[in-house]
């Protein structure tokens, strides 16, 4: 389907332009504020900004130069080896940094965390409704947990009970989705996004940092942009002429399913279906002009967008149901709906105290009223009530911890070292060469996220300006995680799976640029041809004007010479010459020449400097006219290209049609010469 833009797009992408702008003033802000001269770092990122602005043009205008893209194009087979070849060397060298820091950074699971392992592991053995009843309440107010449970139930069944494992497994996730940004990044941009996406997700410093965690985020981030990936598929690829209908349906229930899968768990990935729903809803893809009964039932399905994410819905629906019934046997206690679920995360969020992060007071409400109520759907709604209030109390405090919690979250990106660091520590692992390394680290991370927040910004700023791009979809995804954590707990570890979005935003940017490049590029060469044609026409006139005036001098010479002969009245005695009168006549004739050859000088300036008006008017009305005619042409050309089109589709329909139309008529042939058969027979 082609997106097209409307006022919710415009708004969207404006909006994004502000938050992400503000993310680069708080991360310029904060650049070095715990160094003894934080107005160095502060220089240093201004000059990385600089040298990545110029140095991503200055490529851009260089390869352009020299048709790296154009001559690329013609050697298919050689840039799409040279494409694969690159891929498979940076996705080993993903997987290996990882691998290393799981080495030398040992961790063993704390916190939530450990709360995954040991719940994964009861889980395993069967144990978990006899020695983790306390885990069960847990679970039933916080239903997600147990998402990445299950995952590690099975890489636990697979491969033993092990950190370790649980470990290589998140690797894994991880290096996968490292591929998947580079695939969706490369349908959104072209090669040279997808390159640089890929790029940028592997060696990220603080997602290769945080990969010895036991956490949720590596799986949730991997079947998040699986789904982001199969969406642009069926957006993008699937148009009236496809030939595979049926399975474009299917696709779509696909697509339902994986979404509720990866809700099942963290439920941020509800914010990605309802990006989708509103993308496809207003969409609806072009059909061939031939009468409907001709179209297959599944082609015209999958001309309404809002059909499409219906079935989208649906099939996220049916399976959230089946898991959600799925948890409740597990843990033998009945689960909090949607409204009610979020009652605590509401009331840790809107805790201006504590700024939106985690509290003690909020949780021993909690675990009160679990004990009081005995139910932990009792417990949320008690928690939800609360921060209800909170939230009416004071709207000017309010809004001061919205801005407050968003700079928290989008400030900077430095939980990769922050969480290590603090672990190590509680381990007695931090060693001085690792906290070398960590802070090492956390200046060169925080720079590589501002450049990469810069150009996600300059990236927004060309999609206001170019036609609608599926971009749009990773941008509602920023926003709608931004706009969930401004009233839910935030950390600043929570926007781990947004910074896929950062990469491939600004990978798209930088293909945006290479293709500026490449039409400057042929602007300025046409322009040096226009130039180089109109100097030497220029020049040409000039010569054929001094031809001219030569021969016209040489005439006028001619016709005054035969007018009057001086040197025959002389001789003849008509004519007396004294010495003064000679003189005088050398004076009068030096003088008339002087003035012929002024006046000369000035005709021919003036001519010249007539023509070349007249050469730059003409050139300037040719290029208007052409450009206009080039602009009609190209409309005419691609309103042929729909017909033709169309006509394709219109004839493919009607000889299907016909053809049918033939095999029918055949069979009722087939079956009357039986029948004739069969009666002479009788007869």
């Amino acid at each position: 389907m082609k997106l097209e833009k409307n006022w919710f797009y415009k708004f969207c992408i404006a909006l994004s332009v502000a938050g992400i702008a503000y993310i680069l003033i708080c991360g310029v802000s904060n650049m070095g504020g715990n160094q003894k001269y934080p107005y160095v770092m502060k220089g240093m990122l201004i000059l990385v900004f600089f040298l990545a602005w110029v140095g991503v043009h200055f490529f851009a205008l260089l390869s352009a130069r020299f048709y790296v893209a154009s001559r690329l194009l013609k050697r298919k087979r050689l840039s799409l080896g040279m494409e694969s070849i690159y891929v498979i060397l940076i996705m080993g060298a993903a997987f290996a940094i990882r691998y290393a820091v799981i080495l030398h950074f040992p961790m063993e699971p704390a916190s939530d965390y450990k709360t995954y392992y040991e719940i994964a592991e009861m889980m395993k053995n069967g144990t978990l409704q006899e020695k983790g009843e306390g885990y069960c309440n847990y679970i039933a107010m916080f239903p997600h947990i147990i998402g990445y449970c299950y995952i590690l139930k099975h890489v636990f069944l697979l491969f033993g009970t092990s950190v370790w494992n649980g470990q290589m497994a998140n690797v894994l996730f991880s290096v996968g989705t490292v591929f998947l940004v580079y695939r969706i990044a490369r349908k959104l941009g072209g090669r040279l996004s997808g390159v640089i996406a890929l790029t940028a997700a592997a060696f990220w410093p603080s997602v290769v940092l945080y990969g010895n965690m036991l956490a949720a985020e590596y799986s949730f981030t991997f079947f998040l942009y699986l789904s982001l990936l199969l969406f642009l598929h069926l957006a993008m690829d699937y148009d009236a002429a496809t030939r595979h209908a049926v399975r474009g349906v299917l696709l779509h229930i696909l697509l339902g399913c994986l979404l509720a899968v990866t809700s099942a768990i963290r439920p941020m990935a509800l914010i990605l279906l309802i990006a989708i729903i509103l993308c496809m809803v207003p969409q609806n893809m072009k059909l061939p002009n031939i009468p409907k009964n001709s179209l297959s039932v599944w082609v015209r399905f999958m001309g309404k967008g809002w059909l499409r994410s219906c079935l989208i819905l649906v099939s996220y629906l049916i399976l959230s149901s089946v898991i959600t019934t799925n948890i409740e046997v597990t843990i033998n206690k009945t689960l909090p709906s949607l409204s009610e679920s979020f009652g605590y995360n509401l009331l840790v969020g809107l805790n201006t105290e504590s700024k939106g992060g985690w509290n003690e007071a909020d949780s021993s409400f909690l675990y009160e009223n679990l004990d009081i109520t005995g139910s932990p759907i009792q417990a949320q709604i008690a928690c939800r009530n609360r921060a209800m209030e909170r939230l009416t109390n004071d709207p000017r405090a309010i809004f001061d911890l919205f801005v407050n919690k968003y700079e928290l979250l989008w400030g900077n990106d430095d939980y990769g070292v922050t969480w290590n660091q603090a672990f190590l520590k509680e381990q007695n692992q931090l060693t001085p060469e690792r906290a070398g390394l960590l802070a090492s680290a956390k200046e060169t991370n925080h720079m590589v996220y501002m450049v990469s927040v810069l150009f996600s910004l300059m990236t927004l700023i060309y999609l206001l300006q170019r036609k609608a791009s599926y971009v749009y979809v990773p941008v509602l995804l920023y926003l709608g995680t931004a706009a969930m954590h401004l009233f839910v707990e935030s950390q600043n570890r929570y926007h781990y799976h947004v910074l896929p979005v950062f990469m491939i935003i600004a990978s798209v940017g930088v293909g945006y640029i290479f293709e500026n490049a490449i039409a400057f590029v042929k602007s300025a060469d046409l322009q040096r041809q226009e130039k180089e044609k109109r100097k030497i026409k220029e020049e040409q006139a000039l010569k054929q004007f001094e031809e001219e005036e030569h021969r016209a001098i040489e005439t006028r010479y001619k016709s005054m010479t035969n007018a009057f002969d001086m040197d025959s009245a002389i001789k003849n005695g008509n004519v007396i010459v004294t010495v003064t009168e000679k003189y005088m006549e050398k004076e009068e004739k030096a003088a008339e020449n002087e003035n012929r050859q002024e006046q000369k000088e000035e005709l021919r300036d003036t001519v010249i400097q007539e023509m070349k008006e007249l050469e730059r008017t003409e050139l300037l009305n040719k290029v208007e006219q052409l450009e206009n005619e080039n602009k009609k042409l190209t409309v005419r050309y691609e309103e042929l290209k729909e017909e033709l089109e169309l006509a394709r589709l219109r004839n493919k329909e009607l000889r299907d049609y016909y053809e049918a139309r033939k095999e029918q008529a055949a069979k009722n042939n087939k079956k009357k010469n039986n029948k004739q058969r069969i009666w002479r027979k009788e007869k």
